[in-house]
């Protein structure tokens, strides 16, 4: 008997570990698409959980996490025939395999739909659908053009709500064939035509119908086109769950031609309701603007240059007398002022006069240029000196100096 730990074993974890990695490993397990029947359909936050079978009754564990359920194209429900695309995994811990899908695809529409999301993709890619491309659509139009099927119902619906809400705009119709295996080419051509013309707002318009129907508006050549447009453009295609290429491409995407006329016209009356109230408030300012001016005039027609004017001259006669006083009086003052200066220095001018010292017993001795001799160093022998007395004067000749 062999003993229990002599043989060789491993966990059925490592065991589940194994089959998981052999069959996502496996190349024929990548990249399927299984077509089936969806049952058991059951949502949750992290994803929904659901059974694929077939008319054999065989059945296929799915899971769709939520990441990949946000970009489905539909919302599947239980009885619906698809086409799933992903991959083979397994859950370790149950030992269960599980087809995790990263498509769903409406069985019959598989091949166009993914061709339409590729296409979709590439697009996108080369910055076609670019937020930063869109251009505003003129508010004020003077010209508008639209691309619809001939005497459509589209057609009819646009030309009166364009009318009705803004009858000053040009409408400029551009029939093409919307639907079928030329409309493309025919829509192209339309678009060619109006470019053109001298329009604000372009345009392009179809009612609901099936993606088979609506088909023509996914066509690479015409997305392009429309991208390419030097005219502002808006599609108004099928109704708000129908969705088409060119409606990324627009610069406004609306759901009807209703919305469409809505978005590229102003309202008549609503504007006729701005324009009469901005008059209101004209005129309101205007009366205010008046009264306030009326106001100020008043207040200066009271002042008394305008009741009186001479009293403004008057005012200024009156300060030129006062100034006149004032510049007399200063002048009388300055006069005496200076009158009694010169008083001053006329007493000190004869109080140093020699005549007058020479009155009180003094003499005063001058050579012959009449220059005073202060110094016997200024005289010599045998000049002649005239020395002047209070009643008459003294020649004499030097004989003799001394110190």
């Amino acid at each position: 008997m062999i003993a229990p730990n002599a043989i060789p074993f491993i966990s059925v974890t490592i065991l589940n570990t194994l089959i998981k990695h052999k069959l996502e490993e496996e190349d024929d397990l990548r990249n399927l698409a299984v077509k089936g029947e969806i049952s058991n359909w059951k949502r949750y936050r992290s994803g929904v959980f659901f059974d694929l079978k077939d008319e054999k009754g065989s059945i296929v564990p799915c899971v769709l996490w939520s990441d990949s359920y946000l970009y489905l194209p539909f919302e599947p429900k239980d009885g619906d025939e698809v086409i799933a695309y992903g991959n083979i995994t397994v859950y370790v811990p149950r030992g269960r395999y599980t087809f995790q899908v990263s498509q769903l695809i409406p069985f019959g529409q598989g091949a166009a739909l993914l061709a339409l999301e590729a296409l979709k993709k590439k697009l996108a890619a080369e910055g076609l659908f670019d937020e930063k491309r869109k251009r505003p659509i003129p508010r004020f139009p003077d010209a508008i053009g639209i691309i619809v099927g001939k005497n459509s119902a589209a057609e009819a619906d646009l030309i009166r709500n364009l009318t009705r809400r803004w009858p000053l705009t040009d409408i400029y119709v551009f029939p093409a064939q919307v639907q079928g295996n030329d409309a493309p080419k025919s829509i192209i051509a339309a678009l060619k035509t109006a470019e053109t013309y001298p329009l604000d707002t372009l345009i392009i318009a179809r009612g609901g119908g099936s993606n088979e129907d609506l088909s023509a508006f996914n066509d690479e050549s015409l997305v392009r086109a429309v991208a390419m447009c030097p005219i502002p453009t808006i599609s108004a295609v099928g109704h708000e769950i129908d969705t088409t290429l060119i409606d990324y491409v627009s610069d406004l995407r609306v759901s009807t031609p209703t919305g469409a006329a809505e978005a590229a016209t102003p309202e008549q009356n609503e504007i006729r309701r701005q324009l009469l109230d901005l008059e209101a408030r004209l005129e309101n300012a205007i009366e205010t603007d008046f009264a306030t001016a009326k106001q100020k005039v008043e207040i200066l027609a009271n002042r008394p240059f305008f009741t009186n004017p001479a009293s403004l001259y008057q005012n200024a006669i009156r300060d030129t007398e006062n100034l006149e006083e004032r510049l007399i009086l200063a002048e009388s003052h300055r006069f005496a002022l200076t009158q009694k200066q010169l008083e001053g220095y006329e007493a000190r001018l004869k109080s140093a006069n020699p005549e007058n010292v020479i009155k009180r017993g003094y003499s005063v001795t001058l050579d012959e240029e009449g220059n005073p001799i202060t110094s016997t160093k200024k005289t010599r022998v045998g000049q002649r000196l005239n020395t002047k007395l209070k009643d008459g004067i003294i020649v004499s000749i030097v004989t003799e100096g001394k110190n």
